[in-house]
């Protein structure tokens, strides 16, 4: 996009906090190594937020940049490599376990979830879990492989992270269908619970 901001001090610079866009952190219960993250929450790619409050529940530390304006909310998109939000990297400097929710348009392809991001155990996790749940994803040959060192996803204690891209269609019916949005956040959440256990960061946590 052109009119993207190239950081987060540009955009602060540009619109007003609270009116404009907000930043939401919620520590979780059992805050630990991980967290989810919707860097383009609320207005921006919308239903990314709610995804990611479902899935860290009332247990996971997570964190939203959300849109708040009345219309071209597409205007406070910072793209994933150049979000450097302080709050954010704050966050991230505690956490080995890093999932982040984003959008995507359909294009031709409404239901399949791409997964990138450099924790390439992470995202098998993650995708086996969907995959078992009754969702496509698709790991590679896709726009968003999300493997720059800048990406926030990739700036947690480990350097890697995995990230979601989700269709709007499947979206849409994630924010209107509940029992589809548990089952889609059950897998991600149960991804993230193996991955803790076996890597030895975390005990596991239930939904």
């Amino acid at each position: 996009m052109d009119n993207e901001f190239p950081n987060f001090a540009a955009l602060r610079a540009a619109k007003i906090e609270n009116v404009d866009y907000r930043i939401v952190v919620r520590r979780g219960a059992r805050t630990g190594s991980a967290i989810v993250m919707a860097p383009h929450g609320g207005k921006i790619e919308p239903r990314t937020s709610l995804i990611a409050e479902t899935i860290a529940g009332a247990d996971l530390d997570m964190y939203c940049f959300e849109g708040l304006m009345l219309e071209s909310n597409r205007e406070l998109h910072v793209t994933s490599r150049n979000f450097d939000e302080e709050s954010a990297l704050e966050l991230l400097r505690t956490k080995s376990t890093v999932v982040a929710i984003h959008g995507r348009q359909d294009r031709d392809d409404p239901s399949t979830v791409y997964l990138g991001g450099k924790d390439a155990a992470l995202v098998s996790e993650i995708a086996g879990r969907l995959q078992e749940a009754g969702f496509q994803t698709k790991r590679d040959n896709h726009p968003f492989p999300g493997i720059q060192d800048s990406n926030i996803v990739n700036r947690g204690l480990t350097g890697k992270g995995a990230q979601l891209e989700v269709p709007f269609s499947l979206r849409r019916r994630l924010g209107t269908e509940p029992e589809l949005l548990e089952k889609f956040c059950t897998a991600v959440r149960n991804a993230i619970e193996t991955f803790d256990a076996i890597n030895g960061a975390r005990s596991p946590i239930m939904f």
